[in-house]
């Protein structure tokens, strides 16, 4: 069985400079280009599923798939800052400084911890990842996302999920095997 593990494309923000989480932004020019570059990196595929989070970001990537059912599910949204959605690294200075010492079990205000995030995606994984030879699906989804479910697959802390850097539109497949182990090529 193989996973395809897809990061959404640029989003229509300085990404590299604020915490958006969960905001349902709008998408970068490129978009267009990106969505091709993903399909590509796919291949002529027929994905038996398509996962994707309920953000635009996401969902309008999974409608650009080759695949026969698409399922959106609120599992597979972005890490929550809460009350620092959209605020800039600098505006959060030293509190964001403080929380990333243990943000792998504390929560931003009002938002969630990875800890939180890593039990919905658990959940999610278990409602819908079996083995089932030669099917092909994708999880159509955000950074964090991905970033704890290879962690969660390679046995990895949650504290070391940002050791694992990729940017926007990365497919990452994931090979299931019928004896429960698992292959990822990044």
């Amino acid at each position: 069985m193989t996973i395809y593990l897809v990061r959404h494309t640029t989003p229509d923000v300085e990404a590299s400079k604020i915490l958006y989480g969960q905001t349902d932004l709008d998408l970068d020019i490129n978009f267009e280009q990106e969505a091709k570059d993903v399909q590509e990196l796919i291949g002529d595929v027929m994905l038996s599923n398509i996962y994707y989070s309920p953000l635009k970001r996401c969902k309008l990537l999974a409608r650009k798939l080759n695949g026969d059912l698409r399922i959106e599910d609120p599992r597979l949204f972005e890490i929550s800052y809460g009350d620092w959605e959209m605020k800039t690294f600098q505006e959060l200075g030293n509190e964001l400084k403080e929380w990333t010492k243990y943000f792998d079990h504390k929560a931003a205000p009002n938002g969630e911890s990875l800890m939180d995030v890593k039990s919905r995606l658990c959940d999610f994984w278990q409602d819908n990842i079996s083995y089932d030879e030669g099917k092909s699906i994708a999880i159509v989804t955000h950074g964090v996302v991905m970033r704890i479910i290879l962690c969660y697959l390679l046995e990895m802390p949650l504290k070391n999920l940002f050791r694992i850097q990729f940017g926007f539109g990365k497919v990452i497949k994931i090979e299931l095997q019928e004896s429960g182990k698992t292959k990822v090529n990044i």
